[in-house]
């Protein structure tokens, strides 16, 4: 059936073909006409012979020539695809070379905390060491300076003053006797370096960024023998007496005992405190040094000032100060911050970990006024306290030793 369908469409083209080139009469002339045998024989043996083998020949050549067109379209569609597989390579190498890249910022915080966290151990390690030789001396323990009581502390600590922080100016001009120098309180030079600071907390301690402190050693330095000093005069400035074995062991002075641990008690919340502070100041590790350094030198001060402000061996205290303040106080911080997008998100997370260690200490901080409030506001009812038990019990609850 397809056979004849082709057969008869190529007789209908062929005579539409041969009848184009007639003339006009020739076309409706009624002497042609497919319907006579003799003319339709002879159409088709016209076709057969002249058209019939040239359509193999023009299909094949419709095939090679579409075959040849889609070489082409494949060789397009070959080079579509490489240069997009060539663009998303190198869009991902540019991706990561700019994810991937650390800025100068992030290399600053990697070097400047390295050395924080042993830093902050040596504040812990300094900060309990100075209680508890605070604590020996409130309590009379051996090898403290006030392990006999109150007049042999008293003693020491005088004499530690006319050596060391005794100022001659002070009363007048009438701490040093000029005609008898024996007789002088003072026996250091006017204007000497140590001078007042068994009493003044700010030029020793508030205003120095690191301190050369290092209770851990086992050697006695300037600034600890001052340290030591000062909270002498600041906490527990007179002692108790000291009192026989035979005189605490009687039965009647336990409540006096109890009152005594209770006032160690609350002394200690106030050495806590301070203890706390000297701690953080205390020397470092001493493995930042030289990159903190260069910070500070970039806000201005001189390289020869560096030190005397940092220390030698930065503090807890002093690095903190330079992660959490003086770093931002450099125009290049900011300039830093125009870079890759990725840097600044690791720049933020930086700054947030800074920020979750500051309240850290801010937090410690507040609990150390918090007891310190507590103690002050318990010290303040305990005379009414002690009117009412008074009240309650129909006696003096005040006792002395006996």
């Amino acid at each position: 059936m397809k056979r004849s369908f082709l057969k008869k469409t190529a007789l209908m083209v062929c005579a539409v073909t041969l009848f184009s080139g007639l003339p006009v009469w020739a076309a409706t002339s009624p002497t042609l006409s497919l319907d006579r045998p003799g003319q339709r024989k002879s159409l088709e043996d016209s076709l057969k012979d002249n058209w019939m083998p040239t359509f193999p020949e023009m299909s094949d050549q419709m095939s090679a020539v579409m075959v040849h067109q889609i070489f082409g379209i494949g060789a397009i569609l070959d080079a579509k695809h490489q240069l997009e597989t060539q663009r998303l390579l190198g869009q991902l190498r540019a991706e990561a070379h700019k994810n991937y890249a650390s800025s100068e910022q992030m290399c600053r915080y990697g070097t400047n905390v390295r050395s924080l966290a042993v830093t902050e151990e040596m504040a812990r390690s300094n900060k309990r060491i100075l209680s508890q030789m605070l604590q020996q001396r409130v309590t009379l323990r051996g090898g403290s300076v006030g392990e006999r009581g109150r007049y042999f502390d008293l003693r020491n600590r005088f004499d530690q003053f006319r050596r060391i922080y005794c100022d001659p100016d002070e009363n007048n001009g009438k701490m040093r006797d000029a005609d008898i120098p024996s007789a002088s309180v003072c026996v250091t030079a006017a204007g000497g370096p140590r001078v007042g600071n068994d009493i003044d907390f700010t030029r020793l301690v508030d205003s120095k960024m690191t301190l050369n402190v290092n209770f851990t050693d086992g050697t006695i330095t300037n600034d600890e023998q001052d340290v030591l000093a000062l909270a002498r005069n600041l906490y527990s400035h007179e002692l108790l007496d000291y009192k026989a074995d035979d005189i605490m062991a009687r039965q009647g002075n336990t409540t006096n005992i109890l009152d005594m641990r209770s006032l160690h008690a609350l002394r200690s919340v106030a050495h806590n405190s301070f203890s706390s502070i000297v701690g953080m100041k205390a020397l470092g590790s001493g493995t930042v040094n030289q990159f903190m350094n260069r910070i500070i030198e970039e806000l201005g001060i001189p390289a020869g000032d560096v030190a005397q402000y940092l220390g030698s061996n930065p503090s807890y205290y002093a690095q903190m100060d330079v992660l959490t303040r003086k770093m931002y106080q450099n125009p290049v911080f900011y300039t830093n911050l125009y870079t890759k997008p990725e840097n600044l998100k690791r720049t933020g997370v930086a700054l947030q970990a800074l920020q979750l260690m500051h309240d850290r200490d801010r937090f410690e901080a507040s609990l150390r006024r918090e007891m310190l409030l507590s103690t002050i506001l318990e010290m303040k009812l305990r005379e009414s306290q002690e009117v009412v038990r008074s009240g309650v019990t129909g006696r003096d609850t005040s006792s002395t030793m006996q």
